[in-house]
């Protein structure tokens, strides 16, 4: 049978529309399959708890698929470290040392549905030659990672819950020292002004910090200009580690602010907000620091103190500049006045 020239380019036609058809179909799979989402909600996050040795305690964890599949999930302890200089949290692939071996959970292997919930229950069975604290994280991660297909980006998924546990046993010792507590400069323009407070933690338990920063006019002033709280994110504090807090005063007027711009980079704008012209700031101001953490039987403070001074100095140019315009023209104005007076009164004694 002989092919006719009209049927050879309806096929090759159809040839082309299936092949199309067959690519962005392949493509399509292809794309569910790597954008597969992980989405899960986990509380409490993080998880603190004191424990007594000897004692099986148990603590839940209730875990929520926010995504649209089901997932298969698993639990496991991992060991993490914080970096001392940066403040950075390192995730470990290695189970935490001394504490893995007296964790058990109900369920290590579990299903959740879309949208569902799941109690997780952890038990912890530490004996009394336990240590005084320690801290892992708790990885919840799929069971089976989806397979990568050609040229598809996978993204393993997981949630890492940070675990900080406290014994209640003889010898516990709980410190903290307030190491540095300065200003990042010595001089504003214009506020925000910035404080850094240093803390290390001289025990060998987990200690939480709390307290306030006051902002006033002198050091023995009665009423502060301000109060800023201080670790407003009710961070910890590990055994040996040294953790950098910071916190802004920005009261003022005007006053920097941090905006994002169309192009994603953060810059810093002078802003006038005239319903705040009445905290212009201008002198020398000290921020007294009353940090406070329990011992174990009683709140202990820590105090410190620094000062910095907050000079616009652009407003005081522009200021004076001003006075000195009105200083001139008065003072022209008084001296014309007065040799128009000298002018009239020797009018009046040549007429005589």
């Amino acid at each position: 049978m002989t092919i006719t020239r009209q049927k050879w380019m309806l096929l090759l036609a159809l040839s082309g529309v299936l092949f199309v058809v067959a690519y962005f179909g392949m493509s399509h799979r292809v794309l569910a399959a790597e954008s597969r989402e992980f989405s899960l909600q986990v509380t409490p996050s993080p998880l603190v708890t004191t424990i007594k040795p000897g004692q099986n305690t148990t603590v839940e964890l209730k875990i929520r698929n926010a995504g649209s599949q089901t997932e298969d999930l698993k639990i496991d302890p991992r060991s993490f470290h914080v970096d001392n200089n940066s403040g950075e949290i390192n995730l470990d692939e290695t189970s935490p040392a001394g504490i893995s071996r007296w964790i058990s959970f109900s369920q290590q292997k579990f299903t959740i549905a879309p949208g569902q919930w799941f109690t997780e229950k952890v038990t912890f069975s530490l004996p009394q030659e336990s240590g005084f604290s320690y801290s892992f994280a708790l990885v919840i991660s799929r069971q089976k990672e989806p397979k990568p297909v050609v040229h598809g980006r996978l993204i393993r998924g997981s949630v890492a819950v940070f675990t900080l546990i406290n014994v209640d046993r003889p010898g516990a010792k709980r410190e903290l020292a307030v190491t540095k507590f300065v200003v990042t400069k010595r001089v504003y323009e214009f506020l925000p002004a910035t404080f850094e407070i240093r803390f290390r933690n001289l025990g060998n338990t987990i200690v939480q910090p709390y307290g306030n920063i006051y902002i006033q006019r002198g050091e023995n002033s009665s009423e502060p200009l301000a109060v800023l709280p201080l670790n407003e994110k009710q961070g910890y504090i590990l055994p040996g580690v040294v953790r950098t807090i910071q916190q802004n005063w920005d009261d003022g007027f005007p006053v920097f602010k941090s905006i994002t711009g169309d192009d994603g980079q953060t810059k810093s704008k002078l802003t006038w907000n005239w319903s705040n012209a009445s905290n212009f700031r201008f002198g020398r101001y000290t921020a007294k620091i009353v940090a406070v953490y329990n011992d174990g039987t009683r709140d202990v403070p820590i105090e410190g103190e620094v000062s910095f001074w907050v000079i616009p100095w652009r407003i005081l140019v522009v200021g004076l500049i001003v006075v000195l315009i009105l200083g001139f023209g008065l003072w022209s104005m008084i001296r014309k006045s007065i040799l128009m007076a000298k002018s009239v009164r020797s009018k009046a004694k040549g007429e005589k």
